[in-house]
């Protein structure tokens, strides 16, 4: 006998499932065998235990809506025809087991909830799933394979104990609004040819990647947020392509994003951020492109090209990694268009290996090591880009070139661009601005060509070549550095023609023993002194010209044939064999015994240091007795001619020193008797092996007179136990002993220091034994000094503007600090401006009224330091 499941009056498209009640089903699976095609089997609230075939194109809903109907499975529901199954729970028995197969047909799920094992979707099935919940599944929560045909819009894959959404085969699976979260495996994976499409997703804590492509399989993602995977938020393998558009990849536990094997990537106004290790890898011979995206605060780089990997980057923003923000390694290629790089604690980009770069445009800002590094064979070609605030803005260590056309250098904390041992660098119309220490620097054997760039503000050197370097340098300038413009150390060498050297702190340029450098067509503008050459360089000077420089030590031959005004007379220079020797223009007669009457006259004038004249009195008559004894065959005491001079500034220590220089000349102890003021900066260098070179080069041009160190105890600044100052002080101490008999060196600065200074190394103190010291002025010796001035530059000073000189300077404070006879040049040159203003409102000034200074003129005492 037929059941009937139609109730006398009901909808005749329904068939009513109701355990219990009369005319109705006792069962799902009762009702589906009831069901003829488009009807609706309308289940009544209860919990089910069935085992289900759908057959049959019916639709399957829970009367009362979501949660009224639980489905206890005790197999898999296989469905096999057109059907919609709405709001139901369907709860299978074995979570590894497929809890819904869909074999064909075209195939709805709404608002139902899916537990305790896996949707398989299979052969060419089309099916969609909205509003469901899947959920207490292993190996995956839904696997679509075959020629499928799948659609999620607005579920919930989670707690599953695999892989939350799998393709493959040639599958094709489009995820709308869906959440995937707390997954052991990936969250999204494709396989074979399959195609997985998301569109504002979100993929959370996945146990290993957020999305996966492997084989030749793709994923396509648009607004796509995935965060906190267990291993990389994306992966791709094999021949894969993914393309991310308007997506965020956050906090994985290693990489962001890796592109491996053979694999395409391509991610556009994507951002990457906080990875566990590096923002992006391309590796093996996979290619990835980013535009328009972000990659942020990674803990490792912020990408990676290794291998045979290519990635372009355009108008992308990446920075705030542990490593370096790029880095290239291998054979990889990084094309980068627009890039906005930093800030690191290492490289903005680090390229190694046979790795090639190109960067245009973009900037790099704010990296601890270097803006761009390069070593190995790696090639770097940079086109309008600009490095700023990096502690290095480039260094080159490759073996192939760096290249840089157009680019900004700015505000580097150490070099602007450094070329390493035998690496070569290639700069044309680039500036290299406001670097901490030098603008460039040739390291030994290094090459390079330098065309119409400019170097400025460098806190050192602009242009620095060390031995075994040869640069080319054409149409480049170099303005206004805190050292020299051009820095060739020994051995070093290069072509410089057309360039500019000006506002240079030291003498423009400076060539070092063995050096071999050619200058052909300069021009030398603003600075004291054009060149400081050493006795055995052998430099090239060809049509140079000065404008405004104070001293020149160029021989005539290496002016251009053109005068140009402003350009000085040729103070004395000597270019025999092709070095250039300084020589004092006021001391360039060496003094004889018959000017030492005139000189001690000239010693004994001096205002006050009654004290100091003693001493150096005493020393004078010391030598005369060395040298009788000597002339008379006899054994010459033990003498040390060197000398520390204590006092405060203003004291007349350079003074004395020029006078003492001159007096030991006169009585032929040394050749010349010429003096050179020296201090820290003239000594110490920036770099390692700096130091050596610059204080030799000192202490060169003091042979046969004196070195007077000024401020010497900064050579040992407290505290700096590896400060380059101790080089410095070894250095001296080294060449003091080989030319003992050549030169004499004073060492001054304020008393406590100097003290400080002399025990800080065994050698100082053993060939500084004798300290001069020099005692503040008083009121009288001070207004002495003012009164000498007067007679030196033809003024007179009245007896009232005398009694107030003397109590302007009783006055005034003369603790540590106070200037001396620096205070008293300065009293001397206010009173020349106030009389001037004085007299120029006279009508008809006289003679008298330009000649006398009166107690009027008198600075106040709050104006004199």
């Amino acid at each position: 006998m037929r059941l009937k499941v139609r109730r006398p009056g009901a909808d005749p498209n329904v068939v009513r499932v109701a355990p219990g009640e009369r005319g109705a089903a006792q069962s799902i699976a009762a009702g589906l065998r009831a069901a003829s095609g488009g009807q609706t089997v309308l289940v009544a609230p209860g919990l089910y235990h069935e085992e289900l075939l759908v057959d049959t194109a019916a639709r399957v809903r829970a009367e009362q809506g979501p949660g009224s109907v639980s489905v206890l499975l005790r197999t898999s529901v296989r469905i096999t025809a057109a059907a919609t199954l709405t709001d139901l729970t369907l709860v299978g028995g074995d979570s590894g087991e497929p809890l819904l197969r869909i074999e064909s047909g075209s195939v709805e799920l709404v608002g139902c909830q899916l537990r305790g094992g896996r949707i398989e979707i299979t052969g060419n099935a089309d099916a969609v799933l909205r509003d469901c919940r899947l959920t207490g599944a292993r190996l995956a929560g839904l696997y679509a394979t075959g020629d499928a045909v799948v659609r999620l819009e607005r579920c919930v894959v989670t707690d599953i104990d695999g892989i939350g959404v799998v393709a493959g085969e040639s599958a094709q699976t489009t995820l709308q609004d869906t959440w995937i979260d707390s997954v052991t495996g990936s969250g999204v994976r494709a396989r074979g040819t399959a195609r997985i499409e998301l569109v504002r997703c979100t993929v959370v804590a996945a146990g290993r990647n957020g999305l996966r492509a492997e084989e030749s399989a793709s994923v396509i993602g648009r607004d796509v947020t995935v965060s906190r995977s267990g291993a990389d938020s994306v992966f791709a393998f094999g021949s894969a392509r993914v393309e991310l558009t308007g997506c965020r990849l956050t906090d994985p536990a290693a990489a962001g994003v890796v592109a491996a094997d053979r694999s395409q990537l391509v991610l556009t106004r994507c951002d990457v951020g906080r990875a566990g290790a590096t923002g992006v890898v391309c590796r093996d011979q996979a290619e990835v492109g980013i535009f328009a995206g972000s990659v942020r605060d990674c803990a490792g780089n912020g990408i990676l090209v290794t291998d045979h990997g290519s990635v372009t980057v355009t108008d992308t923003a990446l920075g705030d990694s542990t490593y370096s923000v790029l880095h290239v390694g291998g054979a990889g290629r990084l094309t980068a268009t627009g890039a906005l790089v930093g800030p690191s604690a290492e490289h903005g980009l680090h390229a190694i290996g046979t790795g090639s770069v190109e960067l245009t445009g973009g900037w790099v800002r704010g990296c601890g090591l270097a803006g761009v590094s390069t070593a190995d064979s790696a090639e770097v070609t940079a086109t309008g880009t600009v490095l700023a605030a990096n502690r290095n803005g480039v260094v080159v260590g490759a073996d192939r070139p760096v290249r840089l056309t157009g680019c900004v250098v700015d505000a580097s904390g150490r070099a602007g661009v450094q070329v390493g041992v035998g690496a070569t660098v290639e700069l044309t119309d680039c500036r290299i601005d406001r670097a901490g220490t030098a603008g460039i620097v040739f390291e030994q054997d290094s090459r390079g060509t330098i065309d119409r760039c400019t170097v400025r503000d460098a806190e050192g050197s602009g242009i620095v070549v060390w031995t075994g370097a040869s640069p080319q340098v054409t149409g480049t300038s170099c303005t206004a550095g805190a050292k020299n413009a051009l820095f060739v150390a020994e051995g070093g060498g290069g072509r410089y023609v057309d360039c500019v050297f000006t506002d240079s702190a030291y003498p423009a340029i400076h060539v070092g023993a063995g050096a071999t450098p050619a200058v052909v067509r300069a021009r030398i503008r603003d600075t004291e002194l054009d060149v400081d050459v050493d006795p055995q360089a052998k430099p090239v000077f060809e049509e140079i010209r000065l404008t405004e420089v104070a001293r020149s030590l160029l021989p005539p031959t290496a002016l251009a044939a053109s005068g140009e005004p402003g350009v000085p007379a040729m103070a004395g220079a000597s270019a025999a064999g092709g070095s250039l020797t300084e020589t004092a223009p006021t001391e360039a007669a060496r003094p004889t015994e018959a000017d030492l009457p005139e000189l001690l006259a000239e010693l004994e004038s001096l205002v006050g240091l009654d004290r100091v004249k003693q001493d150096v009195q005493a020393q004078i008559k010391l030598m005369q007795t060395v040298r009788r004894r000597r002339e008379a065959g006899l054994a010459a005491p033990p003498l040390s001619r060197h000398l520390v001079f204590a006092g405060n500034p203003g004291t007349g220590k350079t003074t004395v020193a020029r006078l003492y220089g001159r007096l030991l000349a006169a009585l032929g102890m040394l050749e010349r008797g010429h003096l050179v003021e020296a201090d820290r900066t003239t000594m110490v260098g920036e770099y390692v092996g700096h130091t050596g070179p610059r204080t030799q080069a000192v202490f060169r041009r003091a042979l046969g007179g004196v070195l007077f160190i000024d401020e010497a105890y900064s050579l040992v600044p407290p505290g700096h136990t590896n400060d380059f100052g101790q080089e410095a002080i070894a250095t001296l101490v080294k060449l003091m002993e080989d030319y003992r008999d050549d030169v004499v060196v004073i060492v001054a600065g304020y008393p406590l220091e100097m003290s400080r200074f002399v025990a800080s190394n065994p050698g100082l103190a053993s060939r500084f034994s004798r300290t001069l010291t020099f005692e503040d002025y008083g009121s009288t010796e001070l207004t002495a000094i003012v009164e000498a001035q007067c007679r030196q530059h033809e003024y007179q000073l009245a007896d009232d503007a005398r009694a107030a000189v003397h109590d302007l300077f009783a006055a005034i404070d003369h603790g540590h600090g106070f200037g001396n006879g620096r205070a008293a040049r300065q009293v001397f040159q206010r009173m020349t401006e106030h009389q001037a203003q004085r007299v120029a409102d006279l009508v008809d000034p006289s003679t008298e009224d330009l000649l006398r200074l009166t107690a009027s003129d008198v600075p106040a005492a709050s104006s004199v330091a």
